[in-house]
């Protein structure tokens, strides 16, 4: 039997395209959101992508060095270095905690929506002993831009 005709490594094949189509489209979107509605709308997706695609790309090299077993790891492949590579290439636009923080820094700029409050509902017993209260407006939620500027 050829690898390719072994489950696992078919499997393995599948994740990669899913994840190399994942960042595929996260880019577009970001390449969308900077041609319609200028860099500074997109930042976050730009954030995003800087996070997704190195991620997405060291995860496969790992992948590939497993299907490899212990030539994976040899002199006589190129996986090891294409692995260093990637890695160098996580940090070089800066780690993913600064992009992380660019996004969650966006999406709390967004306010809390109605439906995120339904959904995580109201513990009676914060409210009922004003565990909050010590917080701006005794809110239970993050609203809006004054919050995410804080972060």
């Amino acid at each position: 039997k050829i690898l390719a005709e072994k489950d696992m490594i078919r499997t393995a094949i599948a994740e990669a395209r899913i994840e190399i189509t994942k960042c595929r489209q996260l880019c577009y979107l970001a390449a969308v959101m900077a041609d319609e509605k200028g860099f500074k709308a997109a930042k976050s997706y730009i954030a995003m992508i800087k996070v997704a695609a190195p991620r997405a790309a060291l995860k496969i090299i790992d992948e590939a060095i497993q299907v490899h077993g212990a030539h994976g790891v040899s002199q006589d492949s190129r996986l090891p270095g294409m692995y260093t590579q990637m890695r160098t290439l996580r940090v070089a636009d800066g780690p993913d905690t600064v992009h992380l923080i660019t996004i969650a820094r966006e999406e709390l700029a967004k306010g809390g929506g109605e439906i995120g409050q339904k959904i995580s509902g109201l513990n009676e017993n914060v409210a009922k002993y004003g565990k909050f209260s010590h917080v701006e407006g005794g809110a239970l939620y993050v609203t809006g831009k004054k919050q995410a500027a804080k972060l």
